[in-house]
């Protein structure tokens, strides 16, 4: 099993008015899909492309694309969390992900989190490339300058 519900952990008040909510595994997944420009189907295509055929074997012998859909539209649900680095692994090879963020997320304290791009999900460790091909850099204290221009929203 890929996943792991976070059942028994307290969950945090809601943020005040005016102030957006800290990001989730799940919701730093869902930002990097849509900014790659992926519905989860899709991105089940390219995972299915990528990924070694052993490893689709172990999945099951069912239809290996529809579990890798039913995975993506659970870790893309609040509260669960990949518990393996391999499933992180399979996702990062068909778009850019950070596993050492996505843990962070999981594990660390909402004021221990790095600082996320809140149009596309980039991190220092995973900037996103502006028109001109360099990397992005920060705007403001969540959008990088890609966002901030206008090119990826």
């Amino acid at each position: 099993m890929f996943h792991a519900p976070l059942f028994g952990r307290p969950v945090p008040p809601p943020p005040p008015f005016g102030v957006l909510p800290a990001f989730t595994p799940a919701s730093y997944l869902a930002l990097r899909r849509k900014a790659a420009g992926l519905t989860i189907y899709q991105l089940a295509e390219l995972i299915a492309a990528k990924h070694p055929a052993g490893q689709a074997r172990r999945m099951g012998q069912g239809d290996a694309q529809a579990e890798l859909r039913a995975l993506l539209r659970q870790l893309e649900t609040p509260g669960v969390v990949a518990r393996h680095a391999d499933t992180l692994a399979m996702i990062n090879r068909a778009m850019r992900i950070d596993a050492a963020v996505y843990r962070q997320l999981a594990t660390a304290p909402v004021d221990a989190h790095p600082t996320i791009c809140r149009g596309c999900g980039c991190t220092d460790a995973t900037p996103c490339e502006a028109a001109d091909m360099r990397p992005c850099g920060w705007a403001g204290a969540d959008m990088c300058t890609r966002c901030t221009n206008g090119e990826l929203l």
